[in-house]
Parts: C-alpha cells; structure tokens; sequence
C-alpha cells in the first residue's frame, strides 16, 4: 500500500472519529416499509458510476424502550451498479445496560444512497462526504444460527456541508420483532468517495 493511500486512510479514520458525517442518490425499488426513513435531499445521480466506502464508528442508538445497540463497522457501495457489502459488530443491551445479545451484522442489499457532498473545511484529497446511504442487514447473535434481518440508515453530517433539516448524525436500524432503534446517542459515521 502507498504512503499516500495510508496516509488518506489515516486521515479518514481520524476525522471519523472526531466528527460526524453531495450529490449522488439512488433508491430501491424494493419493498421499503421497514425503513427508518427516506433520502429527499440532493442531486439524482444522473446514472453516473460511482464507488463510496461507508463508516460506522462505534455508534450508538436507542429505541423507545431504552434499548441500545452499539454498532462498529466498513464496507464498500456502488452506484451503477447498485451494490454495497461489508458489516460489523453490534452489541444489544436493554435500559439498565444489561447486554442482551452481541455477535456480527452482514450488509446484503443496497436500498438507496445519497450524498450530500464534501465539506469545505477539509482538504480534497480527504474524499469525505456526508449523507444516507439504507441498507438491507442481516444480524447473527453469536453462539447461535439465528438470522435477524434489519434496515439501517446510515447518515453523516461532515461540519460545513449542506444537509437536509432533520438529518442526525448516527445510525437508525429497524429488526422486526425485536426493535426500533431510531434515536442516535453518540458514536460517529462517514462516507468516502473512491471513484
């Protein structure tokens, strides 16, 4: 690996970490009713190719019942074609901070993307973007051989961009049967463009 892809990375990872998460955007036409909500902001990709990288660092999300779910993961998405890959981590715990269950989450479906560009506070070569992509997972507690499917959002607000009202930085993920994780407490998110 060169010194200079290290360096992007590290400068990638650094950012990640210190703040949170534009104008492609696809979207599925899959059956969307779990999804914690909907993209409606930016440019239409306009059929462009275009390969992102996506960054969930250590995030945290709540449901209404005082749920949480810690989150860690990376993979890559595409535009034209559709794609995107990758997982991590999760640990599920309840109010009292109880661990109910851990193990791994496998992204199997891109249902849309949108980016809601760089942020002119940092340099080009940074390729950070903010912006949403949803995505169809599967999570496997460990020490068993059950399947849980779920809907993700991942959203970034990079400091300086533009972003729609009502955007949070975090991950929202709906399991069905288990939870609704909609309310992000901390934790960090972001998107790099590739190509």
């Amino acid at each position: 690996m060169k010194v200079s892809s290290i360096s992007a990375a590290a400068l990638a990872v650094l950012v990640s970490a210190t703040v949170g998460c534009s104008a492609d955007r696809i979207a599925s036409p899959s059956d969307r009713t779990l999804s914690p909500g909907v993209p409606a902001f930016g440019a239409v990709d306009e059929n462009q190719s275009s390969t992102y990288t996506w960054h969930v660092n250590n995030t945290v999300t709540e449901a209404s019942n005082g749920d949480r779910v810690r989150l860690t993961g990376t993979g890559p998405l595409g535009l034209h074609p559709k794609s995107a890959s990758g997982g991590g981590t999760f640990t599920h715990t309840n109010a009292q901070g109880t661990v109910i269950g851990s193990g791994a989450w496998t992204v199997t479906e891109l249902l849309s993307f949108q980016s809601y560009g760089p942020s002119p506070l940092f340099p080009t070569t940074f390729n950070g973007v903010g912006g949403k992509a949803e995505l169809r997972v599967q999570l496997t507690p460990t020490g068993t051989t059950i399947v849980l499917e779920g809907i993700m959002d991942i959203e970034c607000r990079l400091p300086g961009s533009a972003f729609p009202g009502g955007t949070v930085e975090g991950v929202n993920l709906v399991v069905p049967g288990v939870a609704n994780f909609n309310e992000p407490v901390s934790g960090s998110t972001l998107f790099r463009r590739i190509s």
